[in-house]
């Protein structure tokens, strides 16, 4: 069974929001602003809007992954950077 491209970044994004969550309670003990929880999420909703423009990104799905784990990571380093300094 062969996964499409909207597949691919959904199971991705929805990864990278249960790791995110994951490092916030167990890991980092924090409980941060509920906008910073959901930010993954929006790569993946521009991915769907510019589904519909058949554009030469809509094809690039590893484009739109690397762009929702970017933002997953950039979402947890501050929080990892204050941890470490207290």
């Amino acid at each position: 069974m062969r996964l499409n491209n909207q597949a691919k970044v959904g199971l991705a994004t929805v990864v990278c929001l249960l790791l995110q969550g994951y490092i916030f309670t167990y890991v980092l003990f924090v409980e941060p602003h509920p906008l910073v929880s959901i930010l993954p999420l929006f790569p993946y909703l521009a991915y769907v809007y510019a589904r519909g423009k058949r554009t030469w990104y809509f094809n690039k799905s590893l484009y739109w992954i690397g762009l929702v784990a970017m933002v997953t990571v950039l979402d947890i380093l501050p929080f990892a950077v204050a941890a470490t300094r207290s």
